[in-house]
């Protein structure tokens, strides 16, 4: 009963992103909407995967950092339609804190190993080097988006840890979502610092988040 759930519920997402991408290619349009309905569909996804499996605790250690990335996703929404910094910083901060909360809610599951820090700092290293290629205009962004990349990684750090120390499916699930959740964050930089902007960035971008958290949701039905 789990699998055709969770396809059930992926099939229902896809279409959602879908209209979210659909929603981009209109010029001068604001998708708050859909953005808003992708990021409360993954919070439902999450509690019914934790309803359908047996670590029904693990949905209230993630809930904080499932809401404050709605919360991000909202503020970034309205930035992008008024493109002024504060909400981007906003926005910014909602995400840094859903990172931090995300490690937090997996630690109370398994105590904080090594692979956190160390993603930590090899994140911050690589941030700091995409900083300064060519094209790419951080200002006075730049000790933000390093901060930024630290929290990111170690959530990355979080899922390997997790993975190749339990090692049951949910934890490899984790990890697959971490890591689009890096990827998506990746991007970031590109989407909103680089002097050379491409469509499709912004579509990977949100594709990759998306079903980032739609897997972090699903790791709980096992």
């Amino acid at each position: 009963m789990v699998m055709p759930c969770i396809l059930a519920m992926g099939a229902a997402y896809t279409a959602a992103l879908l209209l979210l991408v659909r929603r981009l290619r209109i010029p001068g349009r604001g998708y708050l909407p859909e953005k808003t309905l992708c990021s409360v569909y993954f919070v439902v996804v999450a509690a019914v995967c934790a309803l359908l499996g047996s670590r029904r605790e693990a949905f209230w250690h993630l809930l904080p950092a499932l809401l404050c990335c709605v919360a991000g996703d909202v503020v970034l929404a309205v930035y992008n339609r008024l493109r002024r910094p504060g909400w981007f910083l906003a926005g910014l901060a909602f995400f840094l804190s859903g990172h931090a909360l995300f490690v937090w809610g997996l630690c109370r599951l398994q105590p904080l190993g090594w692979p956190v820090p160390l993603a930590a700092m090899l994140g911050m290293a690589g941030a700091l080097a995409l900083s300064f290629l060519p094209g790419m205009e951080l200002g006075r962004m730049r000790p933000w988006v390093v901060l930024y990349a630290a929290f990111v990684s170690a959530l990355l750090g979080k899922g390997a840890q997790l993975a190749f120390g339990i090692g049951r499916p949910w934890c490899f699930l984790v990890l697959a979502g971490a890591a689009l959740f890096w990827v998506s964050d990746l991007l970031i930089l590109f989407l909103y610092f680089y002097e050379k902007k491409h469509p499709a960035v912004h579509i990977a971008n949100l594709l990759t988040y998306y079903y980032a958290m739609f897997l972090l949701g699903a790791s709980l039905a096992f």
